[in-house]
């Protein structure tokens, strides 16, 4: 009777093993591999060379996994005028705006000279142009520069904040994605709007 209970035993065991064999590697295709984590985060990181733009110049970037992203060179006129029209803007803190933490002042930049957005609108997803201090879109606002969405009409300053009694019930501040800072010209996008 011994030798019977063992050679179940022992069977039950091997029938165990077997089937942990075969089923390991249909449950390994579902873990996470370093390597696709690695190409993830790859796929999100560009390195742009800023040096040919110009204060007063755009740069729109097309062809990034989250969708376009532009780069704008404030000013030094457009970067003192940050803290001059608060009064008129909705969310001045940018309290309600996506965009990393670390970004939550006034320039909503890591350097105050670029200020680096998604350039479409956050309610219809429409193209943000540039509009220059010396296009004063409407009469009875302070413009120093910025940008307008002419699907409805919304202005934003220099730092994508937009003007109080120019935007829809929806609309926020214009989306910053991920980025640092590398160099004096250069900036790495590392990922996507959080």
């Amino acid at each position: 009777m011994n030798r019977r209970l063992l050679l179940t035993r022992l069977l039950k065991l091997l029938t165990l093993c077997g089937l942990g064999f075969v089923a390991y590697p249909f449950f390994a295709t579902l873990l996470p591999d370093a390597n696709v984590a690695d190409q993830r985060r790859a796929q999100w990181e560009r390195e742009l060379d800023l040096s040919s733009l110009q204060p007063g110049e755009l740069l729109i970037i097309d062809n990034w996994p989250g969708g376009p992203v532009a780069i704008y060179q404030r000013t030094q006129h457009e970067h003192d005028a940050l803290s001059r029209n608060t009064a008129q803007l909705h969310d001045p803190d940018s309290a309600q705006s996506r965009q990393p933490d670390s970004l939550r002042s006034p320039t909503r930049a890591q350097r105050d000279d670029y200020f680096v957005f998604v350039p479409l609108d956050t309610d219809r997803g429409c193209q943000i142009r540039y509009l220059p201090a010396n296009k004063q879109p409407k009469p009875d606002l302070d413009w120093y520069g910025g940008f307008s969405e002419p699907c409805t009409g919304s202005l934003y300053d220099t730092a994508g904040r937009i003007y109080r009694d120019y935007r829809t019930e929806r609309q926020k501040n214009l989306s910053v994605p991920q980025y640092q800072s590398i160099g004096p010209a250069r900036l790495l996008l590392t990922g996507p709007v959080p």
